[in-house]
Formats: structure tokens, sequence, C-alpha cells
């Protein structure tokens, strides 16, 4: 509370001051107001966006390398109709009118540009934080259809315009360097960033380039995700997860009595390290007084460091000893015994860059033709730790009080005792490595003619094109636990430090953690320790050795071919005195599909510790294939009332193509609940979404600068990509052990303990002595369930185990353990079953049944909604304000939340706004904007549980000070307020992450010659 006091105290004081000091006096004062900077930029956007036909809004250049702020995204979020996702403070994608970043195509020059997915994107989606913004010129918004770019944007085509040099007026140079002031950074020193831009127009040739480097540090706070269960209803074989024991006070309303459980209750404190360099350069020769020739070529780099620590317990529910459950079924005050004080250690690097080579080629044959031939070659990677690596750190167990934080807050957890570093042990390790690989290669013919004498018919375009769309993904994954973990002595105490919460830990959201205290690891020293104590120990899943990611567990291919072609005709005439101006067309658009997977198919169904998984044998490579076509039509019509009002009507089709990361083919083996067989994969043979699109606007061009809007608009939307699921399938002949003989006697067995209360002495009982080695070995150590039981009497009875034997017929029998000792006597030191290898699918068991999940094309829906605008300069003073507000109505496409199980939600469905208030002079400019974003659906988390994302406001400030004509002083200070982020599933107290990201403040000084 004390940095939000602060910092907005700052802001007000810095806008008074110079408010005050700059009031015009005089009419010879108010008559020398410059229209420039933030003006400027209004101004021209206003002009694109007036003289468009269809519905569209424009950010233009404050001056000559100063765009309107140093992120893209930041400067699009001031759009009506936009709102952006954002990361450590930075926007990084868009959402336009509810629809989120895969559904909106980013061009650049009117090119289509790859992208990668990332960690759980599809890979259609732009990542706005990859481009610094000194090189763009401008970028346009089309909101409605226009068919001369590519298809690919449901919810908007964004256009990113560079420097042209032959628009430019002679030579001109723009330099900037600032520091960089992260709240939450706990490195030292000041992080830079430095853009240069050079543009020169000699008459029949132009050069120009722009180069920026940026540096950033920056700790996360916050949680980790949760996922939330039913514990009755995860699996048929696990039953309900909460003991007949536990003491429960149930004040659920549900008719249905599902409840909601929370897995892991845990926070997060993560640094980060990003570093970003772009270069962009362009080359313009007007080879004749007719034809001009460019060459461009676009990088862009971002390196992403960071090293973090996840600590808290895993709750689980099986040893639940109180609960209350609230009126929405949600488990909220549990006391849990048993468990650990769990961290997880992760640390990651990852490398992305884009590279882009372009050729055009204007040819004006006469004053009424022209064409246009149009070229790339552009790629993006991405390659390192997409997923973090992780390892795993755990203490002895104890009974542990999880509180939970409200439908505002965060939970707190405490336990029972206090643990020491001399408690904890490093109990497993997963590593993980992947590349990605997107490269497009484009080429565009476009024809123009304009009708010399001005008709009804003023200009037709045609043009064709074709593309190759590549992309490819390589994963490789291990992860490596003992049999029995290596105990805390085997760990020197001085790789945990103990490390107290202090009062800045998320303290935007004013909680008290109930355990004030974690143990910050060093990831390095740690691995090294584990390595060496886990030289040897192999992943049985693909056979990789301790410790590194192994080879490659699967290599996607995905190659779209799409070939287009459209025709464009723009009318214009006069209805009375008011000019109507049309732009009518069509676009063919026809796609093939390719996939194709290279990984190790599935042999056999082992049987370990953690239930069922897939072994893998050997490499195949097999492709699966699907096409498409269509035709998109487009109207736009705009009728002016008078010189200043304008009304438009857009009517047309368009379409978003299906993630990449949903055409794969390779399906994943795996297993839910432990017994519970699952295979997940893509679909080739996706359609695209299809939209049938409807707007209107009435616009009004009231002064200089100035305008209201109002702006109607409507999405009819099929083959929405949902996920659905086959159940009971067979899969390539694999057989289940778990449902042979010998796991359904094992089943029976626990089964029979477990109503006979889980003595802890089983021996001299026919029915589950079996059970005993276990029991003594692993039951203190809290963390086994029923299916580890189960496990345990399997593997004792593949291996001969007499199940009849007593207590007396056992003791001193040479039935012996991994450490030699035998089973009665004395706990052994590794219990028998841990022995064993995994049990294996034999062509006796019943054939394996699978739940197979794709996606498939299944949903449609519609979007409608309003936006509102308004603009205003205060004619004659520096003063001026925008705002903009966006109303988004789902109806069949908002998520309920009271269903259980998988429904159909469009992420990124919600309203937001932008409000800004200005004054800029010859000598200040100082803007302070409010960026509003109404709680967001977001999509599913684990256990098909619906995610929201909470109302955010974050407010940013700016002031510039011009030293000379030349020079200019600037401040940017970001969510000066403190905004946190909060996203939950379901119901609000049913938290799923909340981040604590603090200020960020710029200082610098830029200056053009």
């Amino acid at each position: 509370m004390k940095k939000k006091q602060l910092a907005l105290a700052v802001a007000a004081a810095l806008v008074s001051s110079v408010a005050l000091t700059a009031e015009p006096g005089t009419e010879e004062a108010i008559s020398e107001v410059v229209v420039l900077g933030i003006k400027k930029s209004l101004i021209d956007a206003i002009e694109i966006k007036r003289n468009n036909v269809g519905v569209m809004e424009a950010i233009s250049a404050e001056d000559f390398g100063k765009f309107p702020d140093g992120n893209l995204a930041e400067s699009l979020a001031r759009v009506p109709g936009i709102a952006i996702d954002r990361s450590n403070v930075e926007g990084q994608t868009i959402a336009v009118r509810g629809f989120g970043p895969e559904f909106n195509l980013v061009t650049l020059n009117g090119r289509q540009m790859p992208t990668n997915p990332g960690r759980y994107g599809g890979g259609r989606s732009f990542n706005f934080g990859d481009i610094a913004s000194p090189g763009v010129a401008a970028v346009e918004v089309f909101k409605s259809g226009n068919i001369t770019l590519p298809s690919g944007g449901i919810g908007s085509t964004v256009n990113m315009v560079t420097t042209k040099p032959l628009n430019v007026d002679g030579t001109l140079t723009s330099f900037s360097i600032a520091g960089v002031e992260d709240t939450t950074s706990e490195e030292g020193g000041l992080p830079i960033e430095t853009s240069l831009l050079f543009a020169t127009n000699q008459d029949h040739w132009g050069f120009s380039v722009s180069a920026s480097y940026q540096e950033r540090t920056n700790r996360e706070t916050g949680t980790r995700e949760s996922n939330w269960i039913i514990p009755a209803g995860d699996s048929a074989h696990e039953g309900n997860r909460i003991p007949s024991t536990a003491v429960i006070t149930n004040n659920s309303l549900r008719d249905d009595d599902v409840t909601f459980y929370q897995e892991p209750t845990a926070y997060l404190i993560k640094d980060n390290d990003r570093t970003r360099t772009n270069v962009q350069t362009t080359f313009q020769l007007m080879v004749t007084e007719n034809l001009t020739a460019t060459v461009d070529y676009t990088y862009s780099g971002v390196e992403f460091e960071s090293e973090g620590t996840m600590f808290g317990p895993w709750l689980g529910g099986w040893t639940t000893e109180q609960a209350t459950i609230n009126a929405n079924g949600v488990y909220t005050d549990v006391v849990v015994g048993d468990r650990g004080y769990d961290h997880t250690v992760t640390w990651g690097d990852s490398k992305s860059s884009n590279n882009s080579y372009g050729l055009n080629l204007v040819w004006d044959l006469s004053d009424s033709w022209q064409i246009e031939f149009d070229a790339h070659n552009s790629t993006a990677k991405l390659a390192g730790n997409i997923f973090d690596n992780e390892m795993g750190v755990t203490s002895p167990t104890d009974t542990v009080t999880h509180t939970n934080g409200g439908t505002s807050g965060i939970q707190s957890f405490a336990f029972d005792r206090d643990f020491t570093a001399a408690d904890m042990q490093v109990s497993n390790l997963v590593m993980n490595d992947e590349a990605q690989v997107n490269e497009i290669e484009q080429y565009q013919l476009k024809v123009n003619w304009t009708n010399p004498d001005a008709g009804f018919v003023r200009a037709v375009n045609m043009g064709l094109s074709t593309s190759d769309n590549q992309f490819n993904r390589i994963k490789r994954n291990a992860g490596f636990a003992p049999g029995e973990r290596y105990g805390a002595d085997a760990f020197d105490d001085a790789l945990f430090q103990r490390t107290l919460l202090d009062g800045d830990f998320m303290d935007s959201f004013s909680f008290t953690p109930g355990t004030n205290y974690y143990f910050e690891v060093d990831a390095a020293a740690a691995f090294n320790a584990y390595a060496a104590l886990a030289a040897g120990l192999v992943d049985n899943a693909d056979g990789a050795v301790c410790c590194g990611a192994g080879g490659i567990d699967s290599n996607e291919r995905v190659r779209e071919e799409l070939d287009s072609a459209f025709i464009q005709v723009q009318m214009a005439a006069d209805i009375g005195r008011m000019p109507l101006n049309i732009v009518a067309g069509l676009r063919y658009e026809g796609v093939d599909t390719t996939s194709t997977s290279l990984y190790p198919l599935v042999n056999q169904i082992g049987w370990g510790i953690d239930g069922l998984y897939g072994i893998r044998g050997d490499v195949t490579d097999g492709s699966r294939y699907g096409s498409h076509s269509t035709v998109l039509p487009a109207i736009n019509m705009s009728l002016g009332l008078d010189d200043n009002q304008v009304v438009r009507l857009s009517w047309g089709k368009s379409m978003a193509r299906p993630n990449l990361g949903d055409l794969e083919s390779q399906l994943n083996i795996g297993a839910q609940d432990f017994f519970s067989l699952t295979a997940t994969g893509g679909n080739p043979d996706l359609n695209p979404l299809m939209s049938t699109n409807l707007d209107i606007s009435y616009e009004n061009y009231y002064d200089e600068g100035s305008y209201l809007a109002v702006n109607y608009f409507r999405k009819e939307i099929k083959d929405f990509i949902g996920s659905q699921t086959t159940r009971d399938q067979p899969f390539n002949g694999l057989t289940n052990p778990y449902a042979g003989e010998i796991g359904q006697q094992a089943q029976e067995i626990v089964d029979a303990w477990v109503a006979a209360g889980q003595p802890w002495d089983t021996l001299g009982n026919p029915d589950f002595g079996v059970l005993q080695g276990f029991i003594w070995g692993q039951r203190g150590a809290g963390w086994p369930i029923e299916q580890h039981y189960v496990t345990a009497a399997a593997m004792m009875l593949a291996n001969g185990f007499d199940n009849t034997l007593t207590f007396d017929t056992l003791n001193g029998a040479a039935v012996s353990t991994c450490s030699g000792n035998t089973l009665p006597n004395g706990a052994p030191g590794n219990p028998y079953y841990l022995c064993q290898d995994p049990l294996l699918g034999q062509s006796t068991d019943p054939v394996a049944l699978f739940d197979i999940t794709q996606p498939y094309n299944m949903e449609k829906g519609r979007v409608s909604g309003w936006e509102f605008a308004w603009q205003h300069l205060f004619q004659g003073t520096p003063y001026g304000f925008t705002f903009n507000y966006t109303l988004v109505s789902g109806g069949n496409v908002e998520p309920d939340r009271a269903d259980v199980g998988r429904q159909f939600i469009l992420p990124g469905l919600g309203d937001s706004g932008n409000a800004s208030v200005f004054y800029e002079d010859d000598k200040h400019t100082l803007r302070l904007a409010l960026n509003h974003r109404a709680e967001t659906a977001a999509g599913f988390a684990n256990y098909d549980q619906p995610v929201f994302v909470e109302e955010r406001n974050q407010v940013d400030f700016s002031y510039q000070f011009r030293y000379s004509e030349n020079t200019t002083v600037f401040f940017d200070a970001m969510n000066i307020l403190d905004e946190e982020t909060r996203l939950y599933v379901r119901h609000p107290e049913m938290l799923f992450l909340a981040q604590d990201h603090g200020p960020v403040y710029k200082l610098g000084l830029r200056t053009s010659f």
C-alpha cells in the first residue's frame, strides 16, 4: 500500500507542477502551441482511420524513432477493442473483441510472420515482446475484412509497418538510452535499453537501419499453479481421496454433491533475466522512374534465463484429518497429516530468434496500372528450456493446516513442527530440452487498376499468393527418481539455506503466510550432489541415463501449403450530397496439411510404483494428411453524412487456422490416477474456424484531432476447436498388466486391507499379508496411497511371495530386500517390491483400453459487443484525453461455472477499456494512462477446471522534457499502483495462480540529428 501511495503522489505532483508552470496566460501564448508528440500521433492515426472504408484503427509514431510506447503491445492496449496479456508487467500478446491471441493474425508489411507456440500456445499467436518499437512507423488494426491481406484473423488482422527510407525527408538519425529499474529485481546494477534509428533518402535510393538492445531483470513472487481435483470423481479405480475418518463440516449447496479440493498449496519466488535484441534494415532503389525495388531484413532475438523455487506441501487429500466445505462445494480450510515441506527448484535458459528476408517490387505500368511482387522467407526459432528443469526437495512429514484465502486473497499453510536444513533432501530430477522452428516462405503478386476517369468503379485490385509454412518441434525429457530416496544425511546442509519471507513478499495482496520461511537452494550445487548419487540411474520410459534430457522423445513436423487468390473492387458514388464508398471482394483459400511424427512407438504397457506407463520401442515416422478450401466474401461501406460524420457498414467472412500444436499427429500414452490409460494427440484434418462478421459504426470527427465513435459488432462462428474423448479404445494391440490376474488379485488384497482398517501388522493374515514389507518400509513416510499398495502387492505376487505365510513361518526366512535385510525384524533399508523390474503387459493379459483425446471441430457460437471511443484535444490548450471501452457478450461461449467436465470456452472473452489524460506543450509532455481489463475467461486448468483472470487495472505514467529541439529527457513508470494478477478456477476462492510484479521505472535520453 505504501508503494501505491508514494507512486501516485509522485505522478500527481509532476502533473500538477508542470501544468501550473505552463498555463498559457495570453492569446499569443495559446497561438504558439505546436502539434507534435502525442498530438501528432493521434492526429495521424485519425486520418488513417477516417480515410479507410472498413472498420480499423491505427497507431502512428510520435516522431522519427519514437513510438507512443516502448512496447508495441502497450501501444495497442490503447486501441478500442484490444486488451493485452502481460508477462512480468510487459505486454506480450493481444486479445481483440474477446478473441485471444491465437485468433488474431499479425503481419509485417503485409506478410504473414512465423511464430512458435512456446510453453502452452498453439503456434499462431504473435509475441509482441519479441519486437522493439523504434523501427516501426505505424501499426494498422483491421477489424473488418481486408481480403488483400493474408487470412487468419477472426478478431483482427494487425499489420506492422516499418520505416521506408524513400518516405523520409533527407537524412535523419535518432538515438536513445535509458536505465531500467524494476522494483522487484534482486540483481545489482542498472539494466539498460538503447536504440538507434538511421534513415536517408537520396532521391533515387534510400537506406534505413534500426537497432535496439534491452536488458531486464525482475523477481516474480506469487503462488504456484494449483490443481483442483474432484476427490470422489478422479477415477473409478481410485475412489474418494478423502478418508472416511476425516472430520468434515459440509456446507455445500450443490445438488450433485460434487466437491473441489486443492492439491498443492505453495508459493513461488523466481528470478528472471531477459535480453532482447532487434535489427531492422531496408534498402530502396528506384530502378527506373516507374520501378521501385525494396530489400529488407528483420531480426529479433530474446534470451531468457530464470531460476526459482516453489515451496509448500502437496495436500493430495488422502490423509485429510479435518476439513470445511463451503456453499460452492469447495474445501477451504483443511488439516492434513503426513505432509512434507516440499520444494521444487526450477531453472531454465531459452533463446528465441526471428529472421525475415524480403523483396518487394512495385512497377507503375501507367497512370492506371500497377504491378506489385512481394516475396519473403521468415523463420522463428525457440530452443532450450521451454519447460524448466525441476529438482524436487522434500522433508520428513508432519501435520499441516491449510487456510483458504477467500474470494480475493491468498492461501496460507502452517506445519505443526519447524524444519531445518538438516531435514531436507533432494528427491528427484526432471530434465527438459526442446527446439521449435517455424519457417514461412511466401510469394505474392498483386495487380492494381485505378480508373483515370473516376467513375463509379474507382479501382480494381487482384492478387495471387502461395506460401509454404513448416513447423518442427523436437522434445527431449527425462525424469530420475531412485527406488528409495537417498536420505537427508546424503546432502550437505549448506545446500539448503533457511530464508525468512520478508514484508515485501507478495505485499500487494496484504496477507501473512502461515509458514514464514523457505529453503533457498543452490541449484547448481544441489544438482551436482544429486548427480553424484544418481549416476547410472535410468528413466524407465526411454532409457535415458541420469542426468541429462536424453535422446529425442518426439519429432513433430507440420507442413501447410497454402494457395490463395483475391479480387476486390472499389466503388464510389454520391447519395444526395453524401459520399458513399464501397469496397467489395472475394478471397479464395486452399490448404494442404501434412503432419509427420518421428517418435518411439509404445509397444508395451509397464506398471511401476507411479502406475501404468508406455514403454517405448522402435522409432517410427508416420504421416497423416488433411486439406480444405474456402471462399471469403467481404463488403465494406462508408457513408459521409456531412463533413464530420461517417457511418460504416461491414459484412464478410473470416477464418482462423487451427493451432500448429493441434495439427500434430503423435499420440502420447499416459495414465490418469495410476490405472486409467489415456492417449492424447493432434488432428491434422482440422478445418479452419469460420466466422461471419457484421460491423455497424458511427464516427463524428467534430474537431481537429477529436472524434466520437460507437461501433456494434457481431460474429457468428462455427468449427471452434474443442476436445473430444473416445472412451475404452484399443491401441496398437497393447495389453494391460493391471487388468490381468495378478493386478486384480492385488486390488482385491488392498480392498480387503482397507476394509479391515489398514492394520499395521498383516503377517499371519492370508488375505493381505503380502503387504507387510511395503507397510513396514514406507507407511511411516506418509506418501503412499492405495494405488501404491496395489502396486506393492502385485510386485510381491509376481515374484512368488506366498501370501499364506504367517509371521512365525516368515520370521528369518530368506525373503530379502535390496539391502539384504529380511522382511520382518526391523525396518528394511529398501522395501522388497522396489527391487523388482516393472510389471509388463503380457499376451495373456486383457487388451488395454484407452481414453483417446484429440481436438475436433465441434463447437459454434456467437460473440457480439459494443465499442465506444472518445478522443478530445482541447483546442488552444496543451490538454487532451482519450477514452475507449469495449463490452463483449459471449452467450454460448461463456463458461458455466457449475458444470463439471469439459466444456467450450473462448480464451480472451471479457470486457476491456483504456483512458488517458495528457498535457503537451513545446517543452513538456505528460501522460497518465489507465488500462482496464475486466474478468476474462482464460481456458482450462487440470481436471477440466475453467480458469478466469480477475479484473486488472494497470496505471502508467510518462513524462518528457524537451531540453532542445533535438534532445529529450524522458521518464516512464509502468504499473505505478503495483497492481497484482490473480487467476482462479470456477469460483474466486479456488485460487489457481497469483503474481505480484511491482512497478517498473525508466529514465533516459533521446536525441535526433
